[in-house]
């Protein structure tokens, strides 16, 4: 009776045991599930959301100073004043320049006088050396005293020119129509010659100066047109075109520094105005941008992972930024030059978790 429940226990045991092993080849076999990413789809975005913020400043400013020593008696201009080409400005005390001016007159006076004696005396002496009554040596000696009074003459007169531009110095003019942006001095204070007492803008050449990424201007040259916008005004706009790009992009933001000359602006587009500057030229004017998580080094090139709509599996591909480093430290972007078409969808977040035709999923929430 125990033989024969021997038998049929262990065939049990048998088919229990293959049960299990197919059991176990069945779940090594399954695929993976797909992973869930999140990740967007790249498209060109126009310059003008990035914004190329910066102000309106004037191409020509000029540091207005006295050109003698003296105290400031007159300020007829503050900050923000228009005004003219010629116009006074301000005045230091000239009455010591006055007097120089009134003791060079005075010179100038006494040395035409000793001019004309001379050459009267010298007259008389000529006529009666033809009449043979003055001697050679008398005639030698009036004429040396003539050309010594003429050329007393010449440096009373230069003494006198002097003085009077001395005096006109006194008196600070606007070399040029324009506003005053600046004032270091006021009356009472005592100047040096060439201390800066005001600054002078002109008004009628003005220019927007923004701060471009290196990766926008690698694209632009002198001469690349522009659209700005005024900020607080945004219907007001002007256009103009690279007049300078900085050869040096700054260390810290990675821009580079670009005046753009205004072509016959606006009267609100004032000097310190709040505008945005948007390229015209269609290569520059939109790029593609992804986060910086987006993109990884493999084997010394720069990649993402691309997802193919139809098999929604991942692939590696190469791509090409236009600078190695984020767009901005507040935005976290990068600007792909080549590798990305629009359209392409592009994981954004784990991309060093990922392996070759690997199957993903597409939240909603991660879609974009």
């Amino acid at each position: 009776m125990i033989a024969r429940l021997v038998v049929p226990l262990a065939v049990v045991a048998a088919g229990l045991l293959m049960a299990a092993c197919s059991q176990s080849e069945d779940t090594e076999t399954a695929p993976a599930p797909p992973r869930p990413v999140l990740s967007v789809v790249v498209s060109k975005a126009d310059t003008q959301t990035i914004g190329f913020s910066g102000t309106v400043e004037p191409r020509f400013e000029t540091t207005l100073a006295f050109r003698t020593l003296g105290r400031i008696v007159a300020r007829e201009v503050d900050v923000g004043d228009r005004v003219e080409k010629g116009q006074m400005l301000a005045a230091i005390d000239a009455e010591s320049l006055a007097a120089d001016l009134r003791s060079a007159q005075a010179q100038l006076s006494n040395a035409r006088i000793q001019a004309e004696t001379a050459e009267a005396s010298a007259r008389r002496t000529r006529q009666l050396f033809e009449e043979n009554t003055a001697s050679q040596s008398e005639l030698d000696r009036v004429e040396q005293n003539l050309a010594s009074a003429e050329a007393e003459l010449v440096n009373a007169r230069a003494q006198v020119d002097k003085a009077e531009n001395a005096l006109s110095y006194t008196v600070l003019t606007a070399p040029f129509a324009g506003v005053i942006t600046d004032r270091e001095a006021d009356v009472g204070q005592v100047v040096a010659a060439g201390a800066t007492v005001m600054t002078l803008a002109r008004t009628d050449q003005r220019e927007a100066v923004v701060d471009i990424p290196a990766a926008e201007t690698s694209r632009m040259e002198k001469g690349s047109p522009f659209r700005v916008v005024l900020q607080i005004e945004p219907s007001l706009t002007a256009s103009g075109a690279i007049r300078e790009i900085a050869p040096q992009a700054d260390a810290l933001t990675r821009t580079n520094r670009v005046r753009i000359l205004l072509d016959d602006p606006p009267e609100a587009f004032r000097i310190g105005a709040l505008v945005t500057a948007v390229p015209l030229d269609p290569e520059a004017q939109s790029s593609i941008f992804l986060p910086a998580s987006a993109v990884f080094r493999e084997d010394g090139e720069t990649k993402a992972w691309v997802v193919d709509p139809d098999t929604q599996t991942v692939h590696k591909r190469a791509v090409t930024l236009s600078d190695g480093v984020p767009l901005s430290a507040e935005t976290g972007q990068v600007t792909v030059a080549k590798g990305l078409t629009p359209g392409d969808r592009v994981v954004t977040a784990g991309v060093n978790e990922l392996e070759e035709a690997q199957a993903v999923s597409i939240p909603t929430d991660g879609a974009a």
